[in-house]
């Protein structure tokens, strides 16, 4: 038969006391990954700290200063470089720079300008300071080829030749001397009084020369300081710049020199000189 169960050997309680050695395995589980840890962070700390020492012990300074020419004179727009680090700079209207955020120490300074000579300057850069200087620059001497100028003769020479012609007596002429005479607005003015020539209004109603010879449709060649010329109208020439003008009213006396193969000569020729600056008026 079996025994009854004494009641002494059952204890009826929700509560289950904790005991003091799990908590110390557990204690001795868990400090070591916290310890680890925390070296962890500690160390990545110090290593991110390092860039920040080393840009607290890199100290900058700065240099200021004028560049002038040899006479003393300031000049403007100078490029000043820092050789190490590439930092540049532009002086001012007075010839003065100011060039910070350099390292401390000795720093070379590249000085350049155009028509100036460059150079290289050595400077000691202070630590959190700025340093002053002055620069000199010697103009740079550059030899330019010779250079001859043979239009002006050459123009003398058809001056001449227009007064040659002048004197012949073939065409009709109108000198620099008639012009400063009458002092007309346009050159046209002057042809008025030409025999055989007229002034007409052309389709756009600006004024024309036309011969008598010719009809309104028959426009005459027109040669400017020896050329010929296309599309061209009397008064393209303002009057104060003409030494002269030769007008021809048809092949008739025409210089050999404007009898051109593809020429309009049956409808008049002008020939219209350009002034010399400084050239005497010509002989009326």
């Amino acid at each position: 038969m079996p025994q009854r169960a004494r009641t002494e050997d059952v204890v009826h309680s929700p509560y289950i006391p904790a005991t003091r050695a799990p908590a110390d395995r557990a204690s001795r589980v868990i400090a070591p990954g916290i310890g680890g840890a925390t070296r962890r962070v500690g160390f990545l700390l110090a290593v991110l700290a390092l860039p920040g020492v080393a840009a607290a012990q890199q100290r900058t300074g700065a240099v200021s200063g004028a560049v002038k020419d040899s006479a003393g004179s300031p000049i403007f727009n100078v490029e000043v470089v820092a050789l190490r680090g590439g930092r540049s700079i532009r002086t001012d209207s007075s010839g003065h720079f100011v060039l910070g955020g350099l390292p401390s120490g000795a720093t070379d300074l590249g000085i350049r300008r155009i028509a100036y000579e460059p150079v290289v300057v050595s400077v000691d850069i202070p630590d959190s300071d700025t340093t002053e200087i002055e620069i000199r620059l010697g103009g740079l001497a550059r030899s330019l080829p010779t250079v001859v100028v043979t239009e002006r003769a050459e123009h003398v020479r058809m001056l001449v030749e227009f007064e040659s012609r002048r004197k012949n007596g073939a065409g009709h002429f109108i000198t620099r001397s008639q012009i400063e005479k009458r002092h007309p607005l346009l050159l046209s003015d002057m042809v008025r009084s030409i025999p055989g020539a007229t002034i007409v209004p052309a389709e756009n109603g600006r004024p024309v020369l036309r011969f008598a010879r010719s009809h309104n449709s028959c426009p005459p060649q027109y040669f400017l300081d020896g050329l010929r010329v296309t599309s061209f109208n009397i008064d393209d020439v303002p009057p104060g710049d003409v030494e002269g003008v030769e007008l021809y009213a048809g092949a008739a006396g025409l210089p050999p020199e404007f009898n051109q193969l593809y020429g309009n000569t049956i409808c008049g020729t002008v020939a219209i000189w350009t002034r010399i600056p400084g050239n005497a008026p010509a002989k009326p």
